[in-house]
């Protein structure tokens, strides 16, 4: 997976950055060198420690990079100016096309998901500078859409509002995550046609406005996907 030395006339830390990467999606923060880093970049050794201070300060701006791209491509939608309903689907839209968004090479997904499993010092800098605003988006989201409790039941608003909020994202990440395992219990023309963007957003919308009490999981399929469900399709499973 290490890429090739990048042109000597790009900037060192450009350099350095482009030839981390992939040395760190493959071989892990501990196990990847400084040394290896820099032969791929075709710069000194001591040029990490001279742009970016040591391995991890270099790592967490692998880090920084990746999540600065996705943010540009997807950021972060202002929620309170919609229904709340829209908001929802606006926020399941974001956190979906940046989970599923492939990268040319495949490194830096697999470098995010590789972070996850296995946290670093970096991964707080992560979490609250790339899924936090997203997660309370979606939490004052779903808070404005459950009915309201009264004073008695409101305290188990502070422990249902998280979980489905998680619940959002834990759909969001199977998708991401689960793909072989789709494969294998999907046949590839389901996946196909129902298993889109646009198709996984509605239904993960559909499920979490019903959850929230606005009408039935199918009432709100139908008023999302363009296709009624009384429609002839495929819904086999993989055989």
């Amino acid at each position: 997976m290490t890429e090739s030395p990048a042109p000597a006339t790009i900037d060192p830390t450009q350099r350095l950055l482009a030839a981390a990467g992939p040395v760190f999606a493959e071989r892990g923060f501990d196990r990847a060198t400084v040394r290896e880093i820099a032969n791929v970049a075709d710069v000194n050794v001591a040029a990490v420690s001279y742009y970016f201070g040591d391995k991890m300060g270099l790592y967490r701006a692998v880090i920084t990079a990746i999540r600065e791209k996705r943010e540009r491509a997807y950021p972060t939608p202002e929620v309170g100016k919609q229904t709340p309903q829209q908001d929802l689907e606006r926020l399941i839209r974001t956190l979906l096309s940046r989970m599923l968004a492939a990268d040319e090479t495949g490194w830096e997904a697999m470098l995010m998901m590789r972070e996850m499993q296995t946290p670093t010092p970096a991964f707080e800098g992560m979490i609250h500078g790339y899924f936090q605003p997203l997660y309370e988006a979606l939490c004052k989201t779903i808070e404005s859409l459950l009915p309201p409790l009264d004073s008695k039941s409101a305290w188990q608003t502070s422990a249902l509002v998280p979980q489905m909020a998680l619940g959002v994202v834990g759909q969001c990440l199977h998708y991401r995550i689960g793909r072989p395992v789709m494969a294998h219990l999907i046949s590839p023309k389901l996946i196909q046609t129902h298993y889109g963007l646009d198709s996984l957003c509605n239904q993960i919308t559909a499920s979490t406005l019903a959850a929230c009490g606005d009408l039935t999981v199918i009432d709100q399929y139908k008023l999302l996907f363009p296709s009624p469900l009384n429609e002839p399709h495929d819904v086999s499973c993989q055989q």
